[in-house]
């Protein structure tokens, strides 16, 4: 009688270990791209947002007024090590009497599609997260 694995034995091993770094290998991409977003654009973006809610601030309006993020110092395109953050607004930021009322905040790590990091005003609140 002899003792060890045939070479059909083998081939199925070698067939699910293929099978299971297929699945593992995209799910470790999406994941390794999602925390680059989260550790680069995230914290520009962020800071971006903040800087527009200074700004509702220190501007007294009366009403309701739009402003974009033009000459605000931490929402300019920025180099990093993993590539230039791109950041954007979508459409406008409204300030009120009482701070801040609306407006989204995006920051696009450059090479990566599937993710982005999104600051949104709502009602004097800021959320950041990564989508």
């Amino acid at each position: 009688m002899k003792k060890g694995f045939t070479l059909v034995e083998l081939l199925i091993v070698i067939a699910l270990l293929v099978i299971l770094a297929s699945m593992a290998i995209p799910s470790y991409l999406m994941y390794r791209d999602k925390s680059k977003v989260a550790n680069f654009a995230l914290s520009i973006a962020s800071a971006c947002a903040k800087d527009a809610m200074a700004n509702c601030v220190s501007k007294f309006v009366e009403a309701p007024t739009p402003y974009s993020l033009n000459g605000l110092p931490n929402c300019s395109n920025v180099n990093t090590a993993m590539g230039n953050v791109e950041v954007l607004l979508d459409g406008s930021y409204t300030c009120t009497p009482n701070g801040i009322a609306s407006g989204t905040v995006r920051g696009m790590l450059a090479g990566i599609n599937n993710y982005t990091a999104v600051c949104e005003f709502s009602e004097n609140n800021l959320r950041c997260s990564v989508r």
